[in-house]
């Protein structure tokens, strides 16, 4: 009897004192310096800056030492309900006993992130058709009068959101964007995903490819673009209006270096990464060299494991020196260990942004 009343007083005093618990906070690099970090949760009834739960800065964390029991929800604020972390609901976390340590990485802050926008069902006049487009406007905008570059990518549903991406596996497009431009690593642009559909094939090679029996439908594609999409963007956004690029993989890649080469007036720089150049029985070379885009710049990817037919490879080193031999302006990247997929197209975006828009002021 007398040992089950020491324990119920032990679990009493546990609940009414709490256990000591260490907050450890990593904040990311795009933290605004002097700001004060906190802990928001059901422990103090949601409170965005309560002193008795502000972190102490040290060289490379924050942190707070304090007394909490029972299962614990919380997020990671800079001091208001704007300026809390990027997070889908809240973290969680159970306090049992003496001397728990709780580490929390904060990835993004709220007010630190760009907006995604999504268009619904926009019509293309040249395909006929309708498809989403999805926008990504850059931390800032709604704050100020800026004209923004604009990144046209192909396989828009691959781009943000790994629910929407044809694998479950995105370009993180958003993430990397944010992070590079509150780390002025780049400047500031906006991103127009452009959904594909089932007419995917077709539509990303100007060509008819033989063995697919598809594709033909990349030129009216781009009229679309052209024609039709970009003078929305511009009305309906702050954009510099002559300094667009477009980009894309496999397929879309295909039609990313076909644009560049037919648009040279429209586009000033390409992404094209594991393209699919055989698509259309390799026409795109012999296009490419009748129509150089000199005064254009491309990045071109490929990796070393796209493909059992190690001719995909070749087939892109073979483009490297042909453009290479018309003077254009390319950054050729490969990687030994590249797989045909959205995770190593997603590791070579930040390299492939920051090179497309430098010196292009």
């Amino acid at each position: 009897m007398k040992k089950l009343f020491l324990l119920l007083l032990l679990i009493l005093v546990s609940f009414t004192f709490g256990f000591k618990v260490t907050f450890i906070v990593y904040v990311p690099k795009n933290t605004p310096e002097n700001s004060n970090i906190y802990i928001s949760g059901n422990f103090n009834n949601w409170s965005v800056n309560d002193e008795n739960f502000k972190l102490i800065k040290k060289e490379k964390y924050f942190i707070l030492e304090t007394d909490l029991s029972g299962i614990i929800k919380f997020v990671i604020t800079r001091g208001s309900t704007d300026t809390t972390e990027v997070i889908e609901k809240y973290r969680i976390a159970r306090v049992s006993k003496d001397n728990i340590q709780i580490i929390a990485k904060v990835k993004r802050w709220k007010d630190l992130i760009g907006k995604i926008e999504l268009i619904e069902d926009f019509y293309s006049p040249e395909l006929n058709n309708r498809r989403n487009i999805i926008i990504y406007l850059p931390p800032g905008y709604e704050k100020n009068s800026k004209n923004y570059p604009v990144l046209y990518l192909h396989d828009g549903q691959n781009l943000f959101d790994k629910k929407t991406s044809f694998v479950g596996i995105e370009w993180e497009v958003d993430e990397t964007l944010d992070r590079m431009i509150s780390n002025n690593e780049i400047e500031p642009l906006i991103v127009v995903g452009i959904y594909n559909n089932a007419d995917r094939l077709s539509e990303y090679s100007p060509w008819y490819d033989d063995e697919h029996k598809q594709g033909g439908k990349g030129d009216k594609y781009l009229e679309f673009i052209v024609k039709t999409l970009r003078p929305f963007i511009d009305e309906n956004y702050r954009t510099i209006s002559d300094k667009n690029y477009i980009g894309g993989s496999s397929m879309g890649g295909l039609i990313s270096l076909y644009a560049i080469s037919k648009y040279p007036d429209v586009f000033s720089g390409a992404i094209v990464m594991s393209p699919s150049l055989f698509f259309g029985n390799n026409k795109i070379f012999d296009f490419v060299e009748k129509n150089p885009p000199i005064n254009s710049k491309i990045y071109l990817y490929v990796g070393g494991k796209e493909s059992e037919n190690k001719l995909f490879l070749q087939e892109v080193i073979d483009m490297k020196e042909l453009l290479e031999n018309l003077n254009v302006n390319v950054k050729y990247s490969f990687d030994p260990e590249g797989v045909h997929n959205e995770t190593f197209w997603a590791k070579r975006f930040p390299e492939a942004i920051k090179w497309i828009l430098e010196g292009t002021n």
